[in-house]
């Protein structure tokens, strides 16, 4: 996936961004949205951000 690519329109945060965050020790959605505060307004991204967290928490857990 793109680092630039916006995943959450309202606040402009980029998939590179979760990414980051997740590297950095965030390992659940939760985590990742108290940090870049992504889904607290119109929550569409939330599916998308979900499966980037997992999917990247997942390799880290390997």
């Amino acid at each position: 996936m793109k680092r630039d690519l916006i995943i959450c329109t309202c606040n402009g945060v980029t998939a590179g961004q979760i990414e980051d965050a997740v590297y950095g020790g965030a390992r659940t959605y939760e985590d990742v949205q108290e940090l870049l505060h992504i889904g607290k307004q119109c929550i569409k991204c939330k599916e998308m951000a979900g499966f980037i967290i997992e999917s990247l928490a997942e390799e880290l857990d390997d």
